[in-house]
């Protein structure tokens, strides 16, 4: 039956609404406000507030003024803007930044070599070079633009990926040594400011090897499955399995990741593909061919279904670069977890203990944050 491969009436309005407020030209700022107290849906629109913000601690401003300073606001700004002095400023950015990196979460695969005096020459020397002309770069037949653009990145042979794990997971080892040794007190400027080095590293090698696998949960998803609505559902399930993989691949064995990855993506394949089985069995009423008779209305849905799922998986990857309350904030405001409807400012408020007007400065700051990143990493969200 056609519509029981639908996602939920809710889940989409959620996709929409967000997506289109992500979309829209920066009308918000830390004093925007919502015109009601009613649930958001895709017609709401932001307006401006006159109320200065109040915030509720000194964290809660600090994680603002590191956010405005990474889009490029001045301290003086900054400074004018939250009515504080520039030393202020100053401790109040370092204060956000030292309690990041010590929450980030920071696994890695364990090595003798990474305590070697020449290991930083010996793993992170010069990569081994890609050879784009061997490289062809054709795209198959039949598949949507955003999934044709993973075979434009050339897949990794096995020194490529040594390289690129060793590195990876040495990067992750000096993190972890210099957040032991920082001083949370008075933490040092240059300490600090290595950490947050490695972290990007350690974010542009783990995207690199993401990316060079990508055609790897495409070509997995073609063959374990025919169903056209289902096949972008897989696809995306992949993409996370593939991203799990990328932490806990041990390097140090030799193999090839693509052995690896397959087995972690074929084990959550089978997983999830019976209980989506199950599930969609619930509704067959054997007038399955009544329902596909019509060319019109199966090519409809399916083209509806699959930009919906596709506009959710971009925010999804989005989604991953805001912190646990961010994230519970927005995916409760817009209705995003599966079978979730949106819900009021005070409704989420009451969820996280706080105020809803508390809970709409988050979602204001979110929203912009959100819009940045996307505008940084050029995300394109289909429809829009």
């Amino acid at each position: 039956m056609v519509n029981a491969c639908k996602l939920n009436e809710s889940e989409k309005i959620g996709a929409r609404a967000l997506a289109n407020r992500l979309v829209l030209p920066a009308l918000t700022n830390e004093r925007a406000a919502l015109s009601t107290e009613l649930p958001i849906g895709p017609a709401r629109q932001l307006i401006a507030a006159s109320t200065p913000v109040v915030w509720e601690s000194a964290a809660d401003r600090n994680d603002e003024l590191l956010e405005r300073s990474k889009f490029g606001d001045s301290v003086p700004s900054l400074a004018q803007e939250f009515q504080i002095s520039r030393t202020a400023v100053h401790a109040g950015l370092m204060e956000a930044r030292v309690r990041r990196l010590l929450t980030v979460n920071v696994d890695y695969i364990d090595s003798s070599e990474f305590r070697r005096p020449s290991a930083e020459s010996a793993i992170c020397g010069p990569a081994p070079v890609i050879d784009k002309e061997a490289f062809d770069g054709k795209t198959p037949t039949g598949l949507p633009a955003y999934l044709g653009e993973m075979y434009t990145v050339p897949l990794l042979t096995r020194e490529q990926e040594q390289y690129y794990f060793r590195r990876m997971n040495y990067r992750k080892f000096q993190f972890t040594e210099l957040r032991d040794q920082l001083d949370k007190e008075k933490p040092a400027a240059r300490i600090v400011a290595r950490m947050e080095t490695l972290l990007e590293d350690i974010a542009q090698v783990k995207n690199l090897l993401i990316r060079s696998n990508l055609r790897l949960v495409v070509s997995i998803a073609k063959k374990y499955i025919k169903s056209s609505a289902a096949f972008f559902e897989l696809v995306s399930d992949g993409n996370i399995s593939l991203m799990r993989a990328v932490e806990k691949f041990d390097y140090f064995r030799g193999n090839k990741f693509s052995t690896y990855a397959s087995w972690a993506i074929l084990k959550n394949f089978a997983r999830s593909v019976p209980a989506e089985h199950q599930r969609l069995d619930r509704f067959r009423t054997g007038q399955d061919e009544a329902f596909a008779s019509s060319s019109e209305q199966k090519s409809s849905f399916f083209i509806d279904e699959h930009m919906n799922r596709t506009q959710r998986a971009v925010i999804r990857e989005l989604l991953q670069e805001l912190d646990g309350r961010e994230q519970k904030v927005i995916a409760c405001r817009f209705g995003l977890d599966e079978g979730a409807e949106p819900e009021t400012l005070q409704q989420v408020g009451n969820r996280l203990g706080v105020t809803k007007e508390r809970v709409r400065q988050i979602e204001v700051r979110t929203l912009e944050k959100l819009r940045r990143i996307a505008e940084r990493r050029s995300f394109e969200i289909p429809g829009f």
